[in-house]
């Protein structure tokens, strides 16, 4: 009697147990996780979660793999999913396997109810979209057509970008060609511009060394002569010297700095042929002052005047006697002229040119501090500024991103890259 009433308690409770499991719902299976996903796709580029095993069969994985290891050069990745993922959901996921992989350009999401979306760093949204447009069938067939379409996308961007990288290297050659020609002509009319230039200035300035050495034979000093004074014939050996060296100076000139040297040493000159000139008349060896500011080959300066320059402010300059008188009297002083693309106009108006040549004259009187202020308002006072150059004188995501179909949480916004789908 006890069997028979244990083995009924029994039977009862088996029937409880089985009706309690016909009853209540399943246990819900615990879904992939990104990291998951992100170690499947290291050694396939095919990645069928758990929950969507039955959306695809082995065959069709077989063939879908063929299919994504065949489009070699879009490297896509795709991943089958359950039924009902969101599209932020599958963007989400997406984007956090892109990241921990750091391999791919395209990566795909499809869904067991066949919704399929994509995400690219090499493809925009619109041809990701044009590509998914294009796709029909269930799953399997979905996937093999992308992966087709996604390599001939490939090999035509490919082909594209060869064709305009070629384009541009053929326009950037033009280019460098057209830029080389124009600055080998630009070269060669600045290095025939400077020769005329060059010329004109060489001419100039020979007239100055021209002038010296005829003031200097105008001496007719015989230097033999016993009663000569010594000094004399020692300032007068001093601007024979100096007529030599500016001479040799001339000759060697090859740049408009060079007539600083042919200038100084005509300044030099100038003025140890008037002390040969006060000393043979019996006077007081005269002071050493700057040039005549008018005209240098006047040789030493008498005193300072004041003068301007057409519309300009005046100032004080130094000038020879006759100048000076001439300036003080209202009249025009006996300016040097040089020529200047075929006219001849005074030095201090004929342009940078000519800044080296006043630079040697006034060199051992305080150089372009002392042209500055002389030649402020006048063409060449406008390159004549402290430092211009006249000389060394003066002159001058980590951790797990959470299950598939745990109502994953990546933020809202754009994730970069394109993005297309059918949802």
């Amino acid at each position: 009697m006890g069997t028979i009433v244990a083995r009924s308690a029994a039977v009862a409770a088996a029937g409880l147990l089985l009706l309690v499991a016909l009853i209540a719902p399943g246990a819900p299976a615990r879904s992939d996780t990104v990291g998951q996903i992100t170690e499947g796709l290291r050694s396939s580029r095919l990645y069928v979660t758990t929950e969507a095993r039955g959306a695809l069969d082995a065959a069709g994985q077989a063939r879908v793999r063929r299919a994504l290891e065949a489009a070699d050069r879009a490297d896509v990745r795709a991943v089958v999913t359950r039924a009902g993922v969101d599209q932020r959901t599958l963007i989400g996921m997406l984007r956090a396997v892109q990241s921990r992989l750091d391999r791919g350009g395209t990566y795909v999401a499809i869904t067991a109810d066949d919704r399929m979306l994509a995400i690219s760093d090499r493809m925009s949204g619109t041809e990701l979209n044009r590509l998914i447009a294009q796709t029909g069938g269930g799953i399997e067939e979905r996937l093999v057509a992308f992966s087709r379409l996604a390599e001939d996308q490939a090999i035509e961007s490919a082909r594209s970008g060869a064709i305009t990288t070629y384009v541009m290297l053929v326009l950037l050659v033009l280019v460098a060609a057209a830029v080389t020609g124009l600055m080998l002509v630009s070269r060669a009319r600045g290095r025939r511009r400077l020769a005329r230039q060059m010329a004109e200035l060489k001419d100039s300035v020979q007239e100055d060394v021209t002038r010296l050495g005829e003031d200097i034979a105008a001496l007719d000093l015989r230097v033999t002569d016993p009663g000569l004074d010594p000094a004399a014939r020692e300032d007068y050996a001093r601007a024979l010297d100096s007529y030599d060296a500016a001479k040799a100076a001339v000759a060697a000139a090859r740049r408009p700095e060079d007539m600083r040297e042919v200038t100084s040493a005509l300044e030099d000159g100038r003025y140890h042929m008037a002390a040969v000139r006060a000393r043979l008349a019996g006077e007081p060896v005269p002071e050493r002052r700057p040039p005549c500011f008018f005209n240098p080959q006047h040789g030493p300066s008498a005193r300072d005047v004041v003068w301007a320059p057409p519309g300009g402010t005046p100032r004080e300059v130094p000038a020879c006697a006759a100048d000076a008188e001439a300036v003080e009297g209202g009249a025009d002083p006996d300016a040097r002229l040089v020529p200047v693309g075929g006219t001849r106009r005074p030095y201090w108006d004929a342009g940078p040119l000519y800044a080296p040549y006043a630079g040697g004259y006034y060199r051992g009187f305080g150089g372009v501090d002392l042209l500055s202020g002389m030649l402020i308002g006048t063409t060449l006072g406008a390159v004549l500024t402290p430092g211009w150059g006249l000389g060394a004188h003066g002159d001058q995501l980590g951790g797990d991103a959470g299950d598939l179909g745990g109502g994953w949480d990546f933020g809202s916004g754009d994730f970069g890259g394109g993005f297309g789908g059918d949802f």
